[in-house]
């Protein structure tokens, strides 16, 4: 096993990997993230772990909001990728150069790979309506979480990550980026503008990256309070299950998820998950979730105020979320399957070459 570090950016489309990989020549090359070179003269693998992007391409990047996030070079080498995907995949997906090429790069991707795992039936069942993927071709290794680091913690542990972020009372959770299938803005609009439900001293801790960058959100808090919401920023796995463990309530609002993983998380530390009620999260959750409709945030303030004054139903005290010692060994099995039957696309040689032109 040779461990190769991510390309920066968004483009994994990566010359010294290319050469690496032609160099080497291993059996099969795996990556967790959702994309992958396509160009790889190699058998490979990845991971889909949801395709919101495809699904609701409103909700994704334009071609300005990926300049200012990935820069102008970067999209360079997206619409040069973009053309030689377009020597492959000449539909008209219409929308913008990303809209674009996240389709094609996808329709690529899965018809080029051994195997593609998925976290969830969920996303197997999107695989399958949307990329035309045969069952077969499809390997389930669920989202799991590792018990030994996410469980609920002691009272010593609680206090100092209050102390640390100066939480005298309660609060809820997020977790994760604030991508605008997250919709974290909205999230924060029905928590703290709407009506005086939810008690004054009520916070939410945001936990991840950029949710505190989005100007919307900045603009409510200037105008109803910049202390409602703690910005922790990333913080190590230990810190995050005390975080969990002295919450009221994990929250989400997200319109789609591979598997929702925070809220597995929380659930492992006993902590109640208030979620939208969608497919994945059903799924995921099962008995364990507190649900409401996706567009009901007064059904969602009720269920923070129930769990916060300890009047509503607690969810269900036996649910185990899935493990990593499990998924681990459906991975291994699933990449043994693919080294086995794994064979480089017919033609991939002139796309390679082609690629490698077109990034150089």
């Amino acid at each position: 096993m040779l461990i190769c570090p991510e390309p920066e950016g968004f483009v994994r489309v990566s010359p010294w990997l290319q050469d690496l990989v032609c160099s080497v020549r291993p059996d099969l090359y795996y990556t967790t993230h959702y994309t992958a070179d396509p160009f790889l003269p190699t058998p490979f693998v990845f991971t889909i772990h949801d395709l919101t992007r495809l699904k609701y391409p409103e909700l994704s990047y334009t071609d300005d909001s990926f300049v200012r996030r990935f820069g102008w070079n970067e999209f360079i080498k997206l619409k040069l990728d973009l053309e030689t995907l377009s020597t492959r995949f000449e539909t008209d997906d219409g929308g913008d150069v990303f809209t674009q090429y996240f389709a094609k790069l996808n329709r690529m991707l899965v018809e080029r790979a051994s195997l593609v795992t998925v976290v969830s039936r969920s996303t197997a069942l999107d695989v399958r309506s949307l990329l035309n993927v045969p069952v077969h071709r499809l390997a389930l290794v669920p989202g799991a979480v590792d018990p030994s680091v996410f469980h609920p913690t002691t009272t010593e542990a609680v206090r100092a990550v209050r102390t640390k972020y100066a939480l005298t009372g309660p609060y809820v959770l997020y977790v994760g980026l604030a991508n605008a299938n997250k919709r974290f803005p909205w999230l924060v609009e029905q928590l703290f503008t709407r009506t005086n439900e939810l008690p004054a001293e009520l916070r939410l801790v945001a936990v991840g990256g950029h949710a505190e960058t989005l100007p919307e959100v900045g603009l409510m808090l200037a105008d109803h309070g910049t202390g409602r919401v703690v910005f922790t920023g990333r913080v190590p796995d230990v810190e995050l299950a005390a975080l969990y463990t002295g919450a009221s309530a994990l929250v989400t609002a997200s319109f789609n998820e591979g598997v929702g993983l925070p809220c597995l998380e929380a659930a492992a530390c006993g902590t109640p998950v208030i979620a939208p009620d969608i497919v994945p999260l059903r799924e995921s959750l099962a008995d364990a979730g507190l649900f409401y409709s996706p567009g009901d945030g007064g059904a969602m303030r009720s269920l923070i105020a129930s769990v916060v004054n300890r009047a509503g139903r607690t969810p269900a005290s036996d649910f185990e979320p899935p493990r990593w010692h499990r998924s681990g060994r459906l991975l291994v099995a699933a990449l043994q399957r693919a080294a086995v039957t794994g064979i480089a696309a017919p033609g991939v040689s002139d796309l390679y070459a082609a690629s490698q032109r077109a990034v150089r």
